[in-house]
């Protein structure tokens, strides 16, 4: 993990601090002189890979609050820009913070440009950082880091007037709304700073913040005799001597904040290294390492290895995200296969069971000459024909109540098949159902057949029976009498669940010809007149019994 640490600039010196775990332990310092600047060199190269952050506390701090107009993106970065350099000319050390927009006219954006005005002091330590490539996060100084974490300290959004000392000096920030209207340092004497418990310093917060006042009164800030709060916050040995020198009045409301409640909610630690007493400086540290400001004073050009660190722990973290992702992905395969290992072995072992069960099933059954293949496809072939077999009960009962019913018709011989599409010859015709009589009649006797329907409209199997029959001997010289017989015969047979078709008759059909015996045409000498004799078709769907 990255080690994080404060470099504190008082305007002279700079101070290194490490922060770690809420602590902070102060390192070393280094003074603006060749040997200091040199010492600085070394203590940068040697924790080169610690992420710095550079705090300012001086008194070298300009502020300037207006409103501009309100535009976005390209034009807001321009503008921003232009009113810095005519603001601030001569320090690239500045920086711009939003405090909203106004409620009343155009609604323009309320913007505090700030800078630091005496650049040239850190010049000479940003030289070095620079050279040593120290990875610097930005450049920082008390208001800023007041502006993002007092609003939090502030239990309202009146006109407030913060009170905090550090080691520099007593900075009074004032605060509207809660957002960074104004914001000024008060250098104190190293003597008085040193004495905590110096009556000097509760007399310059009750002066100071008259003087404030004042000034803001008259940058027209404040209105004339609008009365404000005045936060102090200050260590507890403090506050019994700035408690008896700061009373309230008309215009100024003292309220004395506590400092160890606040240093608990921003979780700062007291440091084994230092007093066991946090100080408002650690304090201050703590919250710029922990949330730092969104806004800072370095320019791109010094923040060039910080960019670099970025990409290269953005980098770092998609390759760990990869590698997390890859190693579960390869447990996942691992308790896949594992998985399907077992799977495979209970497969193999019950296979192995199945098959002992089936020899010893086999080995129980008589001993055939047919192997296990054979009987398989002759299973599977009787499988077959019983899917194609039907019952033809109902067909032959139908078929003997009619023969009951003529007795003059003797069955000669029957045909069955079962057909996948129904094929009958071009002489084949169909009887209609409940007719009797559907041969036309001509004027000379003769008899039109009707032409027969199509063989299978529905496409399925269906069972056929073709029944060869003849008539009584006695009837051979009667061919209207033939005729008849059979079509009355062919009309019992038929009905919703039977198709019935003529095939052959005794004796010559024809449009144009007149009814002819077939059996007159026999010349064989002495030979008896053989019976008529006739054939029918009875077509049934395919039903099989379940």
């Amino acid at each position: 993990m990255t080690n994080k640490r404060i470099l504190l600039f008082n305007g002279n010196q700079v101070t290194a601090y490490l922060w770690h775990n809420s602590q902070l332990q102060e390192e070393t310092s280094f003074l603006p002189h060749p040997e200091g600047l040199q010492a600085f060199a070394s203590y940068l190269q040697q924790q080169r890979r610690s992420l710095f952050y550079w705090l300012t506390d001086t008194a070298e701090e300009s502020f300037q609050l207006e409103e501009i107009p309100y535009v976005q993106g390209r034009d807001r970065t321009a503008l921003i820009a232009r009113r810095l350099k005519q603001y601030f000319y001569g320090t690239p050390l500045s920086t711009a913070l939003t405090l909203g927009r106004s409620s009343t006219g155009r609604r323009d954006e309320k913007i505090l440009f700030v800078a630091l005005t005496r650049p040239e002091t850190m010049s000479v330590w940003l030289d070095v950082i620079r050279q040593q490539e120290t990875i610097l996060a930005g450049i920082y100084s008390v208001s800023l880091i007041l502006a993002s974490i007092a609003p939090h300290w502030l239990a309202t959004e009146k006109p407030t007037l913060l009170i905090t000392q550090t080691a520099s000096g007593i900075h009074e920030s004032f605060f509207l709304d809660k957002k960074l209207q104004f914001s000024r340092l008060t250098p104190l004497n190293p003597g008085t700073v040193q004495s905590i418990k110096a009556p000097g310093i509760a007399q310059t917060i009750a002066i100071e913040s008259v003087k404030t006042y004042q000034y803001l009164v008259g940058q027209r800030q404040l209105k004339p005799r609008t009365p404000i709060r005045v936060a102090v916050l200050l260590t507890p040995e403090q506050r019994t001597d700035v408690e008896s020198q700061c009373k309230s009045t008309e215009l100024l409301e003292f309220d004395f904040l506590e400092f160890d409640a606040i240093a608990k909610r921003e979780k700062l630690k007291p440091s084994s290294h230092t007093t066991p007493q946090p100080t408002l400086d650690q304090l201050l540290m703590h919250c710029l390492v922990v949330k730092p400001p969104a806004q800072q004073f370095a320019p791109p050009v010094e923040q060039h290895a910080y960019r670099i660190w970025q990409l290269r722990l953005a980098l770092t973290a998609v390759a760990i995200i990869a590698l997390i992702s890859g190693l579960l992905f390869a447990l996942k395969t691992a308790f896949d296969t594992n998985a399907l290992k077992q799977a495979t072995s209970n497969a193999i072992t019950q296979t192995v069971l199945t098959t002992q069960r089936y020899n010893a099933l086999l080995s129980s059954l008589p001993q055939t000459n047919i192997g296990p293949d054979n009987l398989r496809a002759l299973m599977a072939r009787y499988e077959s024909i019983q899917n194609n077999t039907t019952d033809l009960a109902p067909l032959l009962s139908h078929l003997s109540d009619a023969l009951n019913n003529n007795s003059a018709i003797e069955l000669t011989s029957l045909e069955w098949k079962v057909e996948p599409t129904l094929s009958l010859p071009p002489t084949a015709r169909l009887i209609p159902l409940n007719k009797t009589h559907e041969i036309a009649q001509s004027n000379d006797g003769t008899a039109t057949p009707p032409t027969a329907p199509p063989a299978n409209h529905t496409g399925q199997s269906v069972v056929t029976l073709k029944i060869n029959a003849q008539l009584a001997l006695g009837l051979s010289s009667d061919l209207r009498a033939q005729k008849t017989l059979i079509e009355q015969f062919a009309q019992q047979l038929q009905n919703t669940q039977t198709q019935t078709y003529l095939l052959d008759m005794p004796f010559e059909v024809g449009s144009e010809k007149l009814l002819k015996n077939l059996q007159n045409d026999v010349n064989v000498a002495d030979a008896p007149a053989p019976a008529p004799a006739f054939s029918l078709m009875l077509v049934r769907p395919l039903v099989i019994p379940k």
